[in-house]
């Protein structure tokens, strides 16, 4: 669980992001992993949602990871590590995919690895 009253402090630059919108947008994503984590509503949903959210941008909130990709990588990674990952359903979620490898690739002691469907190479 965050303490969102250090992100609204903005004591750690980890946490609090560059600005006072980004501090808000952090504490909103932080309340969202919460309501995925509790499994508020289906999973399906929450994929897709975050999926079509991450079409345009490479984090959560700003130009950096910041506790907001954490949470949201930790609540959704149960659903992606019980999904049959299958081409055409990583397609379908690529962004979130995407987003998930770049999390895992700058947090990998706190974000654990997802097997993904990996695109077999041919040898001419």
């Amino acid at each position: 669980m965050v303490d969102l009253a250090k992100v609204a402090e903005g004591s750690d630059p980890f946490m609090s992001g560059s600005s006072k919108t980004e501090m808000v947008q952090i504490v909103q994503w932080v309340q969202y992993s919460e309501r995925v984590a509790e499994k508020r509503a289906p999973l399906e949903r929450y994929a897709e949602e975050l999926n079509s959210y991450l079409a345009k941008r490479t984090f959560m909130v700003g130009a950096g990871v910041t506790i907001a990709d954490k949470t949201i990588a930790e609540a959704i990674a149960p659903f992606l590590r019980n999904l049959h990952i299958t081409p055409e359903v990583q397609w379908d979620l690529s962004h979130l995919v995407r987003w998930y490898k770049l999390i895992h690739q700058l947090l990998p002691d706190i974000i654990s690895p997802v097997e993904f469907f990996v695109k077999p190479v041919y040898l001419a």
